[in-house]
C-alpha cells in the first residue's frame, strides 16, 4: 500500500466515522423535519462524490492488485449509492412509501458499514 493510499483510506475512515457519530445526529436534533431532509439531500451526493473520488485514487495508487481490487469495489459501490439508491430512498420518502424507504435507506446503511469494514481491513492489515 502506498502512503498516498494509506493516507486517503484513513481520511475515508475520518470522514464516514464524522458524517455518522457527529454529523447525522447534530442534523437531526436541532433542524426541522424538512430542514434537516433537504440539509441531507444535498449534502448525501457531495459525500458520495467525495468518497468516491478518494477511493478512486486511492486504488490507483495502491500496489496491491488485491488492495486495488477492493477499493475499486468500495468506489463502485459509492456510485451505486449516489445513483440509484439515493435517488430511490428520496423517491419512496416523497411518495410515503416507509416500507421501501426502511428497506434501501438499510441498503445504503449497510453498503456504508461494508465500506468503513473494508477501509479499516486494508489500513490495518496491508
Amino acid at each position: 500500500m502506498s502512503s498516498l493510499s494509506s493516507a486517503l483510506i484513513a481520511a475515508n475512515i475520518g470522514i464516514i466515522i464524522f458524517f455518522s457519530s457527529i454529523v447525522t445526529p447534530i442534523v437531526f436534533k436541532k433542524l426541522e423535519s424538512q430542514q434537516a431532509s433537504s440539509y441531507l439531500r444535498a449534502f448525501f451526493p457531495r459525500l458520495y462524490i467525495t468518497l468516491f473520488a478518494t477511493t478512486f485514487i486511492a486504488a490507483l495508487t495502491a500496489i496491491d492488485k488485491t488492495a486495488q481490487l477492493i477499493l475499486i469495489t468500495v468506489a463502485i459501490l459509492f456510485v451505486v449509492s449516489f445513483w440509484p439508491l439515493t435517488p430511490a430512498i428520496n423517491i419512496a420518502t416523497d411518495t410515503g412509501k416507509t416500507i421501501k424507504f426502511k428497506v434501501l435507506h438499510s441498503l445504503s446503511v449497510l453498503i456504508l458499514v461494508g465500506q468503513l469494514g473494508a477501509f479499516l481491513f486494508l489500513l490495518f492489515n496491508w
